[in-house]
């Protein structure tokens, strides 16, 4: 009986710590903030490793950033700290055209969204831009009946 009362007790000293430590994470974890980031969508490897993609797991080296140029809470104010910082993009499917490839890479574009502001790291919403501005033929208006581009 004593025996099972002294690794009972012993079993619970080592847990509680661990118990205690979890209770901590969980009142420390970062809420994450509403935004409107406007930025550039630009490669994590041409900016910070020239030449580094042959090294890399080929899926890897494909992954964007935003580089920030202006940003907002929801309130509308800005939030200057965040210019010029660079926040990468949770995986989620708002995310996709994005995150990676070339298809965005380059382009200015706005995203609203939840910002992780410790981690640097942004839930894409919505996002809006990364059109090419000198290519607009897609854009043109089309005729009522014949569905065609008018020029």
């Amino acid at each position: 009986m004593l025996k099972r009362a002294l690794i009972t007790l012993t079993f619970v000293m080592l847990i509680t710590p661990f118990v205690i430590l979890a209770q901590d994470a969980n009142k420390e974890s970062e809420q994450p903030v509403g935004v409107t980031i406007t930025g550039e969508n630009i490669s994590l490897f041409e900016t910070y490793a020239k030449g580094g993609t042959a090294s890399a797991n080929s899926a890897l080296a494909q992954l964007n950033a935003l580089k920030v140029t202006e940003a907002k809470d929801v309130d509308g104010k800005a939030l200057d700290d965040l210019k010029g910082k660079v926040l990468i993009y949770l995986p989620t499917k708002e995310a996709d055209s994005l995150l990676t490839g070339n298809q965005m890479r380059g382009k200015t574009v706005t995203i609203i969204g939840k910002l992780f502001k410790q981690a640097n790291a942004i839930l894409v919403e919505t996002v809006e831009g990364g059109s090419d501005s000198a290519d607009d033929f897609d854009n043109l208006p089309v005729g009522s009946k014949s569905q065609l581009q008018v020029l």
